[in-house]
């Protein structure tokens, strides 16, 4: 029997498998096509939700350049933590404000279209605007003959815009450590913007170190002058010309302006101030003599309750008591030798009952804010500083700010001097008081300053620090305790060891990282440093 092969009847089977493989591949590559737009989509919505939370960072980056203070505002608190509309999304924002362990300000925004709002995409930026007043000591130029070394230390951020020396010393007891050191101890970051020269072996430096090794950041460039101080006080008509000496009284300043009598003194209350600011220029003709009546210098001490930013033209003086006080005399207390005119006191007592040409305790301090601190051994809180309170105060002068040393402001008559360089003596054969002499040593025993100082193209320090006062002997005297910060172009000395002047106890004011002294001044070179930027997820 025979087979014979042929196509009849596989033609339909055939066509039926074509047409089922045809309609998979025709099923699949819809649903690639269908898969890929809904990838396109989601890419896209992706892409965008990233647009929109950048774009709410950058939102809020522009109010923080309009106003430094901008997260403790209530528009600040009204942009958070609800969706704002933006093109075809939305973003949302939550800010963390800086404090003394996280200095810097934290931008999380997080952004979505509205097409797709289950597609989010977040950020989260820490930035912080460059700051004078976030360090405790700032320096243009520190000089290549000072270094620090054993028993020096810094409580807050330091910054040198030139050269670093550090360097091993004699041991000397720490007492805030409670343990002796042969190093310097900074308790808080470093940086310098020059070069670093250390002779510390490696065993201290955590210990020297304490909120880790010195790093190399860029310069904080100083301003030329103060003059922009100048407007802002010009707009509540606090612009002084010549020698003014002002004493903070609580709620209240006096001012005593020029050769002004004893009722001239002027009373302002600071809260009628409203742009915070006093400033005094020169007056016609005037020079830098430091008693001149036409210099642009501020005598200034006392005790503030509220905020306030003080400028001088010239210098500004810390003194020991309230500098109004002229201790003015009339021509008949000359004649009368019982009780003798008035003069600056020669001799003061110490708590101890010793009696020294100068006083206990002079200030310039905060009414009712407190300072603390409190020692952490271990990790970066090593060392904690705490204030409490809302009083504040920066004192700029363009050239140095000064503890007063020698002699007393007081009015020129008929021409004369106008300060204290002599005493009153008897004469038996006029019968009446005649000058002599005399140099005035009135620089306390103490010094306690809460302020954010900033000598613009000075320093701060000890006037005529290696001088004898008026008896001709040298005198050593305690503790210069600051709390708030100190920018200086150059580096002042505050004494001589174990000789002349003072000792240093510098603590920031740890609410300078994120609250100033009204309008003061910023580095030429501001700007908003970004610390971190990351995406974060939801």
């Amino acid at each position: 029997m025979r087979w014979f092969r042929n196509n009849k009847g596989a033609a339909l089977p055939i066509v039926i498998i074509v047409l089922a493989i045809s309609s998979i591949f025709g099923f699949f590559s819809l649903s690639m096509l269908d898969s890929q737009a809904r990838f396109n989509i989601m890419d896209d919505s992706g892409k965008k939700a990233m647009e929109y939370a950048e774009a709410g960072y950058n939102a809020y980056l522009w109010h923080l350049n309009d106003n430094v203070e901008f997260y403790s505002t209530k528009e600040s608190d009204d942009m958070q933590g609800v969706p704002i509309e933006f093109m075809d999304g939305y973003y949302q924002l939550s800010v963390t404000r800086p404090s003394d362990t996280d200095r810097f300000i934290t931008i999380v925004s997080t952004g979505w279209t509205k097409d797709n709002p289950g597609i989010k995409r977040t950020i989260e930026a820490k930035i912080r605007k460059k700051q004078f007043v976030h360090h405790v000591y700032v320096s243009n130029d520190d000089g290549s003959s000072i270094w620090w070394t054993s028993g020096d230390e810094s409580h807050g951020p330091y910054h040198t815009n030139k050269n670093l020396y550090t360097r091993e010393g004699a041991s000397i007891y720490n007492t805030t450590l409670k343990k002796t050191v042969y190093y310097p101890v900074f308790f808080d970051t470093v940086s310098y913007s020059g070069t670093h020269t250390e002779n510390i072996r490696s065993s201290y430096r955590d210990d020297a170190y304490l909120a880790g090794n010195p790093s190399k950041t860029d310069i904080l460039e100083f301003p030329a002058t103060n003059s922009q101080l100048k407007a802002w006080a010009e707009k509540d008509n606090m612009v002084f010309y010549g020698r003014t000496c002002i004493y903070l009284d609580g709620e209240y300043i006096k001012i005593r302006n020029g050769n002004a009598s004893a009722a001239e003194i002027q009373t302002y209350k600071i809260s009628d101030i409203y742009n915070k600011v006093i400033y005094v220029d020169k007056a016609a003709g005037g020079g830098t003599g430091k008693f001149d009546l036409e210099s642009g210098n501020i005598f200034i001490s006392g005790t503030i309750k509220g905020v306030l930013t003080i400028a001088a033209a010239n210098d500004i003086y810390i003194t020991y008591g309230d500098p109004t006080n002229w201790y003015d005399y009339s021509a008949e207390d000359l004649t009368r030798r019982d009780p003798a005119p008035n003069q600056p006191p020669v001799s003061f007592r110490w708590s101890d009952g010793r009696n020294y040409d100068y006083p206990e305790y002079g200030s310039i301090e905060y009414e009712s804010t407190t300072f603390t601190s409190s020692h952490k051994p271990g990790g970066k809180e090593y060392y904690i500083r705490e204030a409490n309170g809302k009083d504040m105060l920066g004192l700029v002068a363009n050239r140095d700010i000064s503890i007063l040393h020698f002699n007393w402001p007081k009015m020129s008559v008929g021409g004369d001097e106008p300060c204290w360089d002599f005493v009153w003596k008897w004469n038996n054969r006029t019968k009446r008081y005649v000058k002599e002499n005399y140099k005035y040593d009135v620089a306390p025993k103490d010094v306690t300053i809460h302020s954010a100082l900033f000598a613009i193209n000075g320093g701060f320090g000890f006037e005529r620090y290696d001088e004898r006062n008026g008896e001709s002997k040298y005198v050593r005297k305690g503790d210069i305790t600051i709390w708030g910060s100190i920018t200086q172009r150059t580096r002042r000395p505050v004494g001589i060891i174990d000789r002349t002047g003072y000792n240093k106890k510098y603590s920031h004011d740890p609410r300078m990282f994120c609250d100033y002294p009204p309008h003061i001044l910023e580095p030429v070179n501001v700007g908003w440093e970004i610390h971190e930027w990351k995406e974060v997820s939801d």
